[in-house]
């Protein structure tokens, strides 16, 4: 398993100005490791201009990774270990009916704090590599997308199921609800597929003996879009799943963790990944 080191040492013989500095490198390494570098995929950015600080990479987190360990502390460490926090302290606040003001610290204590946090969340793997470090895949750029652009992703890649199953239902009523509980995009989007054909078909939803429940519908659609999503990063880099999962609530990233098998069908996951790199272009 790699490394950061190795990527960032990667990156840095990448960056070299020609073939002759990078061959005398490359010469100080055993033949298996100079294999190892020619075959170790680029990266998407470049570790060696600097990686993220610990605090930064703790804002894309969804606050509810942070409640297994908060809630075993008392009050006082609460704001302590929360100091490093920004987008998430108001929902964590609500969560621990916490109010009074966040106190403030050094920048050498902040630094100790979030490294602190953030490597309480990768103790259980044994490798997490930075964003910068991972290797190049088309799927990446799922990690710029904020976790409200995720979500619809999501719900939109649910419709390619949702097209599949309304070209074999009869029931006219039926097909009128489903389309009045859509927005106007999943409608265009729905309306554009039902134009084509779709090539990956998974287990039907069932929507013959749907009783109506507009909540219990999109619930399941939204899992039917995690699922597309899930078999998409089947052979990307643990560590993309790991970021991509963190952005998400502990919730779906639970259904993202067991969804995430490879397929054996080399053309199906490419046809999936480009449904999920289409969408991310247009949101």
């Amino acid at each position: 398993m790699k490394t950061p080191d190795w990527y960032v040492f990667k990156d840095f013989v990448d960056c070299l100005p020609s073939e002759q500095e990078k061959k005398a490198v490359l010469h100080y390494l055993t033949p298996d490791e100079q294999e190892d570098i020619h075959l170790t995929p680029p990266l998407s950015l470049h570790p060696s201009h600097g990686l993220s600080t610990y605090e930064k990479r703790l804002q894309s987190i969804h606050y509810s990774w942070f409640i297994p360990l908060l809630q075993r502390l008392c009050d006082t460490d609460k704001y302590l270990l929360m100091a490093p926090l920004h987008a998430q302290k108001e929902a964590l606040y609500t969560h621990f009916e916490l109010t009074r003001a966040m106190t403030s610290l050094t920048p050498l204590a902040l630094e100790f704090v979030s490294c602190t946090l953030y490597e309480h969340l990768i103790k259980d793997f044994a490798v997490v590599l930075p964003k910068e470090c991972l290797p190049d895949d088309p799927l990446n750029a799922l990690l710029t997308l904020s976790r409200e652009q995720l979500l619809h992703l999501v719900d939109l890649l649910s419709l390619h199921d949702l097209s599949l199953e309304m070209k074999t239902m009869i029931n006219s009523a039926q097909l009128l609800k489903i389309e009045a509980m859509l927005s106007h995009q999943q409608k265009d989007y729905l309306y554009a597929l039902k134009r084509k054909i779709e090539p990956i078909a998974f287990k039907p939803i069932g929507l013959s003996h749907w009783n109506g429940d507009e909540l219990l519908l999109k619930k399941i659609l939204h899992q039917r879009g995690l699922n597309r999503l899930s078999k998409a990063l089947s052979a990307s880099h643990h560590s993309l799943i790991w970021h991509l999962s963190h952005q998400l609530d502990m919730g779906r990233a639970s259904i993202v963790k067991t969804l995430v098998k490879r397929l054996n069908n080399k053309k199906a996951h490419a046809v999936l990944v480009a449904q999920v790199c289409e969408l991310i272009t247009a949101i």
